[in-house]
């Protein structure tokens, strides 16, 4: 829910730019962080989880990394920014984007909690450069609220688990998923003359939200990319180049991505007594031999060493 709202605590861009600088968003009320990803030396794209009571954030410069924020629950959010001002009604997957260097307020009367994911704007210009043939001095991230995102939401669920673990392959698998972020929001969140319209077309996201949901409840089953298609409501041609240039990955390497990280979980919570040929088998792999090569080309290390 999103409504324009009056306060007495507007702040005009020229006072918001009256300030000593952006601020690495980490430092700021680290009392609030239940889970993060900083100890574990990812360098691209870090992960938090934080919950706090009623308060406020003023950031009168904006932050030093792009902020990715996820809603993990309920609650009234005021926000004012350049844009203007406005009152959220928080639910689960409500997703705002905020630029490095962005300035804004928030305030809330409740407590809140969510997920934070922190992309190094140095490697969004890199992505940006040699993977989508982009000039990085015209990109420039716009401030995005949105009531959800499944793309983000996925990439922030699947951070919380290489959070909690921590284990071998954390940051290779870590540094992929920054990839997939940076092309997202470069494909959904930025203004370019360089960005294809077709990604940001209103039918595009739809299309690949319903492929990413029925790549999400049928990855462990065998299905194909005419099946992932057809769930998208679009041609197998089309639909692949729409999926790739929304997500950055081609529909299939995001559904050898989602069985690695299924049979990652199981692995590492100790098989429940089933054998590796088992554990492939039931997140939608052949064999074991075809888990041992997404797998290790994934995440860098085998089953069999993970699981040692």
């Amino acid at each position: 829910m999103h409504t324009q709202i009056p306060t007495s605590m507007s702040l005009t861009g020229g006072q918001m730019r009256r300030a000593t600088g952006a601020v690495d968003f980490s430092s700021v009320r680290p009392e609030s962080v239940q889970l993060s990803s900083r100890p574990l030396d990812w360098k691209l794209l870090n992960f938090e989880r934080r919950e706090v009571g009623p308060s406020f954030r003023d950031l009168p410069e904006g932050a030093t990394e792009h902020l990715v924020f996820v809603s993990l629950g309920g609650g009234i959010l005021n926000r004012e920014s350049a844009e203007g001002v406005a009152k959220h009604e928080l639910s689960p997957g409500f997703v705002a984007v905020l630029p490095s260097g962005h300035p804004v307020r928030w305030s809330w009367k409740s407590r809140i909690s969510f997920s934070l994911l922190a992309l190094d704007p140095g490697f969004l210009r890199q992505v940006a450069e040699e993977q989508l043939d982009m000039d990085p001095d015209e990109i420039q991230l716009a401030f995005v609220e949105r009531e959800r995102d499944p793309a983000i939401a996925t990439i922030a669920a699947a951070l919380a688990r290489e959070t909690v673990r921590g284990d071998a392959g954390s940051r290779v698998y870590a540094e992929s998923l920054a990839n997939i972020l940076a092309v997202h929001l470069l494909r959904n969140y930025a203004a370019s003359t360089g960005i294809a319209q077709e990604a940001t077309a209103t039918a595009a996201p739809r299309a690949v939200n319903r492929a990413l949901s029925f790549i999400q409840q049928n990855h462990t089953s065998d299905i194909s990319l005419a099946d992932i298609a057809a769930a998208a409501r679009m041609s197998p041609f089309h639909f692949t180049r729409l999926f790739k240039r929304v997500i950055g990955v081609a529909p299939y390497q995001y559904l050898i991505q989602m069985r690695v990280n299924s049979a990652r979980s199981l692995i590492t919570a100790g098989g429940g007594g089933y054998s590796l040929a088992e554990i492939a088998t039931s997140v939608g792999f052949a064999d074991q031999s075809h888990l041992t090569r997404h797998f290790k080309r994934v995440l860098g290390v085998t089953p069999k060493q993970l699981a040692h």
